[in-house]
């Protein structure tokens, strides 16, 4: 059973109009990188009426009091992490705008960005999820802002940087790597990092999946539009930098998080990929996902005792 807060439609509250984009940014152990997104925000959608929204998780280091330097962003300061789903489902419970920005804390948008990304949403009535072109602090396209359905080649040839070496469609086909970055198209899925979602739409699917610690629930949320009709699109003409490290503890992946990314992709294609043929590949990978997540903890072990032996 999906575990998820409902998300309500978008009527007009009582106290005034809703706003022409709801924000919202999911953050832990980030205040550097948080300022700076929210920093960016007020250029990035200049004319629009914004409501930003902040869920921290139990971050401890400051983070939540970043937030609150900037004025009129709402914050909630969690007493613990409850993850990325559930952590973002308790602000998109309250919003009431025709468009709601999923937006990672580690991410800086030019000036202009949001306001042309919420024309061509609003352009596009069939379209539930837009993305724009992602890219490093070095200009390198973030490849999963443009993702195909998750079956298991293209994804090890991602996870494992095969795709860089395989040219072919199928191997590529996870980040859509044989399409041209300028090019825009419809996708099975965008990132978390940025995800414009169009407020009827959303309420359509009782938002993220709370089964998902991290990791996943942005797929299954937009495969979870697509059954619905809703179209998920990337969109290039707009580049936004995604810097990475926005979630972790100072850029690093935590024990817990390991889990949840390798722990991620069977429920998706048991959820996502019917009959047979989803059952006996998802218990595939999840065997699969045990012996990487073994093998990350070993190798974390290996290092605490390198470490160690340094310090002597």
């Amino acid at each position: 059973m999906r575990q998820h807060c409902p998300v309500p439609a978008v009527p007009t509250p009582p106290g005034g109009p809703a706003p022409d984009v709801d924000v919202v940014i999911v953050s832990h152990r980030c205040a550097a990188l948080l300022d700076a997104c929210l920093a960016s925000l007020p250029a990035a959608g200049a004319g629009l009426a914004m409501r930003v929204h902040v869920v921290d998780t139990a971050s401890g280091d400051g983070t939540p009091e970043a937030a609150r330097r900037h004025p009129g962003v709402r914050v909630t300061a969690l007493a613990r992490n409850v993850g990325f789903a559930r952590a973002n489902n308790l602000a998109l419970a309250g919003t009431r705008a025709p468009a709601v920005l999923v937006l990672n804390p580690d991410t800086v948008l030019p000036p202009g960005a949001l306001v042309r990304l919420r024309d061509e949403l609003a352009a596009r009535p069939e379209v539930g999820a837009l993305t724009p072109r992602l890219v490093d602090v070095h200009g390198r396209l973030d490849g999963r802002c443009r993702r195909g359905f998750p079956h298991p080649w293209p994804a090890l040839c991602f996870l494992t940087g095969l795709d860089r070496v395989l040219t072919g469609p199928r191997a590529r086909a996870y980040t859509s790597g044989w399409l041209p970055e300028d090019r825009a198209h419809d996708v099975h899925a965008v990132s978390g990092a940025f995800m414009l979602l169009r407020g009827a739409a959303l309420a359509e699917t009782g938002g993220f999946d709370e089964r998902y610690f991290m990791y996943g629930e942005d797929v299954d949320l937009c495969l979870r539009l697509r059954a619905r009709g809703w179209r998920c699109r990337y969109h290039p003409a707009v580049t936004v930098v995604h810097v990475g490290g926005g979630s972790g503890e100072g850029g690093r992946r935590t024990p817990r998080a390991d889990a949840a990314f390798f722990r991620a992709m069977a429920p998706l294609l048991r959820d996502h990929l019917p009959g047979p043929r989803g059952r006996v590949t998802a218990g595939a990978v999840a065997v699969a996902a045990e012996a990487g997540l073994a093998a990350s903890r070993l190798r974390r072990a290996a290092h605490r005792l390198a470490r160690a032996r340094r310090r002597r």
